[in-house]
């Protein structure tokens, strides 16, 4: 976003002076205090954030609970909804596809203001509405964890590659889906077609990371910082299985 260090400032002034707590919030509550508390007296089923690498295996330990069809399907009540409605608490920020099949909180069986959502098709970071949802979240709730989420079969990707191939773009303002992963598929053109498809996709989803982990933006210094962590992952449509890729 080529974002200087004096705008970063000005960001978070701003986002300060209109009513948001700027993350001077703990990790483990990831928003406001009273409502952390609120959570944390009723979820005992799962496991404390205190960083990046707590976030990442609760999201993982509850893929599991989900692809073993055992989830706990906790944070979804009256009680909860009661409790986010007077402030979120999401441990982790997902840049997701847009795809129906690949629902976060149930994917990762999590609840209501567990989860902080961004999702466009081909779960990409070009636009600064995305890279500005994902800064007010870690800014904002002090989240630390991004995770960029790709899936298998992903028809942007794979929109993407029929382009690459064709020089035929597609219609609409599907351009726009199809051209931020363009440079993956640039990146993976001799992998053999039979298996061009995955890889794109993952390397859709490192590229992405990768971006948003080392542009000039709101994220930076947390990065550098070690306050927020990034990974790539790719979710397997059949088995409903996570995989991190980073």
């Amino acid at each position: 976003m080529g974002m200087q260090p004096s705008r970063r400032s000005f960001l978070q002034k701003s986002l300060g002076a209109s009513g948001v707590a700027v993350a001077s919030i703990g990790l483990g509550a990831c928003g406001s205090s009273k409502a952390a508390k609120a959570v944390a007296a009723v979820t005992t089923t799962t496991m404390p954030v205190k960083n990046g690498d707590d976030a990442l295996a609760r999201l993982m330990d509850g893929n599991v609970r989900f692809a073993s069809d055992k989830p706990l399907n906790q944070g979804r009540d009256t009680v909860r909804r009661t409790e986010q409605a007077e402030g979120q608490t999401p441990f982790a920020i997902i840049l997701g596809c847009s795809d129906s099949r690949v629902p976060p909180e149930i994917v990762f069986d999590q609840g209501i203001g567990d989860l902080f959502l961004v999702r466009v098709a081909g779960n990409t970071a070009s636009v600064p509405v995305v890279v500005g949802s994902i800064e007010y979240a870690a800014v904002t709730f002090g989240c630390p964890l991004l995770m960029v989420l790709g899936h298998d079969h992903c028809g942007a990707v794979k929109a993407a590659i029929d382009t690459a191939k064709t020089g035929t773009p597609p219609p609409g303002e599907i351009p726009g889906v199809v051209q931020p992963i363009q440079g993956a598929v640039a990146k993976v053109k001799d992998v053999p077609a039979g298996a061009m498809l995955d890889a794109a996709i993952k390397q859709n989803a490192l590229d992405t990371a990768e971006l948003l982990r080392s542009t000039d933006s709101l994220l930076t210094d947390r990065v550098a910082s070690g306050k927020l962590k990034v990974v790539a992952a790719e979710y397997t449509l059949h088995t409903g299985k996570v995989a991190v890729l980073t």
